[in-house]
């Protein structure tokens, strides 16, 4: 009894003792010895992805052998984490012969040490899990709200008529001959199902203007964003609703999604869990619908949290046509969005993260229309809530990234090309060490540059595009007749995996947060993020490093300690800039006075919030009282006024340059910056960076270590010249000498 009262005593720190046996799952700050005896070949759970690969061929000998040929040229090349997609053709989708492919490509990575991501889905978006949810749980399907029955009538007409089965709403619109919406009756749904209106008489004479009148049945239905699949029934690869979603908002939808994907790889190699496969890839689940989100308890939920009926306000949402719409609307419309994507965060995102938790794996996933911040808002909810338990938030960079497009901003601010910030952000937020981009870039100038312009912004894990297995995946390329691997490529791998280490190890240290203005966005307020985007890009221009910080953040999140707000990683953020914005809440607000009374910084630039929120958006009433702000900067702009009321910089420059970023990290005994020259011309300044020790330059290509001879060292900081070629970036490490530390 005593021997197993020991071993009962033991198991708190034994479970203590899990999340160390794979660091990759949490921060770290090691040192600078710890970091150099890894830099030349980190460990491969941090590094570059092969993306998508699947093999696939009527012969599983044949696909065999082109599995183990195509393992070892990424292994030669540098490649050893590989994002496992099932591909189209044979083996179909799930099937036993899929899993058992599964199985051997799971050994042969284990053989070579590399690693496996498992793509959830039959290409994307994630939770049709390949057409079965609608073949075996189409009541779980994905459901929305939608104005899809409009019946013409007359003015004097008595509409006689059955409401349509799910009936929500019902309201008639009366439009002039241009079509423009002239004013909207509400019409209460008929408990008995049977509709009896009598519409008004107005506009019937000659001496009136002319009217036509338009009953209007909102009602909620099955319709689903658009899939693809990679075994369509019919073979083509159509991107259509015919395969449905689940219902996002239902976590028993998201269980039988779970159970039909995740579930069958556990039961094919659940014991590799952890180790190989590192966890599961989502790709692009969102509400890309014609309508609203629904779900069965959407109504019952939103009285709960809201305690008001949304449903009287559910035809203003629909009306259009040149009605602009009431406040009551507005502010009904952002409560209504703060609950469905309330429901989105736990009922879909959460179920998914701890399922992975618990079976040692990670969720890996990206939201869709990230750099368009209106548009992610309207589709996924709230992206900050989205990701606040997801282990690897990510993004993808439709090769949008490249030196020709991200500086060119057309003066209307609408395309937010530092989205990037988005998924490090979360997860600096919200305490997780990777960072996940579905086009993480390449070789050549253009892939080389999109590399450094996610890294610099805080993107780890790069899914790079290296042409080694090039044809890897079809069987009528044979081994002898494959493309040639360029020569570069296992330099691009290399340097994508040590730059991915290096920012995904240490503390990140920006000490400065831009406010995200979601609750504002839910308001209609365009100029919120635009001014947004504007601040990011010209705290950039001026060497200011910087993180989103979401209401969640704000509201209870992030601990006020050390002067500032300390978010889930150990960071500190000693100042929070407020872009242009509609509304705050009581509780950030209150929050961010008691933040700027232990020696943050409150900066308010550009339009200040007119609104107060408490529990409901529709009765937000009181106009917040800003005059504890440390500064209210009402140009609009990053001014010189902003930048001296920032905390002291941890990076200093003799000479502007505007095509200068750069991202900081702490090391327990060394701090680390990443410099990237966004700019086709060469620049060469003075800096001087926060540190204590030795200047040095760590080469991604190489992996060497060199000290930097120019470099004269003070107190707490480190002064040398920096030089930067056309798109070059440097990694400079103030610390200790490598060769002396311990």
């Amino acid at each position: 009894m005593k021997r197993i009262s020991k071993l009962l005593a033991l198991i708190p720190f034994l479970a203590a003792a899990l999340p160390a046996q794979r660091p990759w799952q949490e921060i770290t700050v090691p040192s600078l010895s710890e970091v150099a005896a890894n830099f030349k070949a980190p460990p491969h759970e941090y590094g570059a992805i092969q993306p998508f690969a699947s093999w696939n061929g009527a012969d599983p000998k044949e696909v065999r052998q082109r599995i183990v040929r195509d393992f070892d040229l990424l292994a030669a090349n540098g490649i050893f984490v590989v994002n496992l997609s099932p591909g189209r053709g044979e083996p179909k989708y799930l099937s036993p012969e899929h899993l058992e492919q599964v199985k051997f490509t799971v050994q042969e990575a284990a053989k070579r040490g590399m690693r496996l991501w498992i793509q959830d889905e039959s290409d994307y978006p994630s939770g049709f899990g390949g057409g079965n949810i609608s073949r075996q749980y189409p009541q779980l399907g994905m459901q929305g709200m939608v104005a899809d029955i409009h019946v013409r009538v007359v003015p004097g007409q008595t509409l006689t008529m059955p409401a349509p089965p799910d009936t929500l709403a019902i309201f008639a619109t009366k439009t002039s001959t241009d079509q423009k919406i002239q004013g909207v009756v509400n019409i209460p749904v008929p408990a008995n199902g049977q509709l009896k209106w009598t519409v008004p008489a107005e506009g019937s004479t000659p001496n009136e203007p002319r009217l036509s009148w338009e009953v209007v049945f909102v009602r909620h239905i099955y319709v689903s964003s658009p899939t693809r699949n990679f075994n369509r029934e019919d073979g083509t690869r159509a991107k259509d609703a015919l395969y449905s979603l689940i219902d996002y908002l239902d976590p028993a939808a998201t269980q039988a999604f779970l159970k039909i994907t995740h579930e069958t790889y556990r039961q094919a190699v659940g014991d590799q869990f952890g180790k190989i496969v590192l966890g599961f890839f989502g790709d692009e689940p969102d509400y890309s619908i014609a309508g609203l989100p629904y779900t069965p308890r959407l109504f019952e939920e939103f009285q709960a949290r809201k305690g008001y009926d949304l449903r009287p306000y559910i035809p203003a949402f629909f009306v259009g046509r040149g009605m602009e719409e009431t406040p009551a609307t507005q502010r009904a419309r952002a409560d209504f969005s703060d609950v469905w994507s309330g429901i989105f965060q736990n009922s879909f995102f959460g179920e998914q993260a701890d399922w992975c938790q618990k079976y040692n794996v990670e969720y890996l996933v990206h939201l869709n229309h990230e750099e368009t911040m209106t548009a992610l808002e309207r589709s996924e909810g709230d992206y900050f809530r989205d990701n606040r338990r997801v282990e690897v938030p990510g993004i993808d960079n439709l090769n949008q990234l490249v030196p020709d497009a991200v500086h060119r901003p057309d003066g209307t601010w609408n395309v937010n090309n530092n989205f990037p910030k988005l998924a490090s952000s979360a997860a600096h937020l919200f305490g997780k060490p990777k960072v996940w981009a579905e086009e993480g870039g390449g070789i050549g100038v253009d892939g080389k540059y999109q590399m450094d312009f996610q890294l610099v912004r805080g993107v780890t894990l790069l899914q790079i595009r290296v042409p080694v297995i090039r044809g890897g995946g079809d069987p009528s390329a044979p081994a002898a007749t494959l493309p040639a691997v360029p020569p570069e490529a296992a330099m691009t791998a290399w340097y994508a995996n040590r730059g991915g280490y290096l920012m995904a190890i240490g503390r990140p240290a920006a000490q400065v947060a831009l406010y995200h203005p979601g609750n504002s966005i839910w308001m209609g307020d365009q100029q919120a993020d635009q001014s947004t985007t504007k601040l990011g890009w010209q705290l950039f221009e001026h060497q200011v490093d910087w993180d989103y910080f979401d209401e969640q953040s704000l509201s209870s999140v992030a601990a006020i300690e050390d002067g500032g707000f300390k978010n889930l990683s150990g960071q500190v953020y000693k100042a929070i800039i407020f872009p242009s914005m509609t509304v705050i809440t009581r509780t950030g607000l209150e929050r961010l006075r008691a933040f700027v009374k232990a020696g943050g910084k409150a900066i308010f630039v550009g339009k200040t919030p007119g609104l107060m929120v408490d529990k409901t958006f529709l009765d937000a009433k009181d106009v917040p009282d800003l005059s504890f702000a440390t500064l209210v900067e009402p140009s609009g702009d990053i001014t010189a006024r902003v930048l001296a009321a920032l905390p002291k910089p941890d990076v200093t420059l003799d000479s502007p340059w505007q095509r200068l970023t750069y991202t900081h990290r702490s090391w327990r005994d060394a701090e680390m910056y990443f410099f990237f020259n966004e700019s086709n011309q060469a620049e060469s300044r003075i800096a001087t960076v926060a540190g204590r020790g030795q200047a040095q330059a760590w080469d991604l290509a190489t992996g060497e270590i060199h000290a930097l001879p120019a470099a004269i060292a003070a107190n707490d900081s480190a002064r040398f010249p920096l030089s930067l070629g056309p798109y070059e970036a440097k990694v400079i490490v103030i610390g200790p000498d490598p060769s002396r530390a311990h």
